[in-house]
């Protein structure tokens, strides 16, 4: 979910697209790949702010590493939307999310003699 008008119209050029959707107490964090490319994530900024005035953020990143998130994988292929962590938000009021990525443009090609 873009934050601002601006960030919704400049979502159609970015390859990556990173949602929050609000689902009972729980904040269900989506990453989908509407680029051409395959992607490598390597690590997911979650964000947010407590009731009682307090803030965080969560360095999410593919396993083994610290707070991992829930995606088998670091690569997301093209055309795939899926959810990468469930926040249990009882008493947050914002969470907003950001992915750090790298597009794989490269290819090899065989053709046949």
């Amino acid at each position: 979910m873009a934050c601002n008008n601006c960030e919704t119209s400049f979502q159609s050029y970015q390859s990556i697209i990173v949602s929050i959707v609000h689902s009972g107490s729980n904040r269900l964090l989506y990453v989908q790949n509407q680029g051409q490319n395959i992607v490598m994530i390597r690590r997911i900024l979650l964000c947010y702010t407590t009731a009682s005035g307090g803030a965080g953020v969560l360095y999410l990143r593919p396993a083994p590493d610290g707070i991992t998130w829930t995606y088998p994988s670091g690569f997301l292929e093209t055309g795939i939307t899926a959810l990468y962590y469930t926040l249990n938000a009882a008493g947050i009021n914002i969470t907003q999310a950001q992915a750090e990525y790298i597009e794989i443009e490269g290819r090899s090609r065989s053709c046949p003699n």
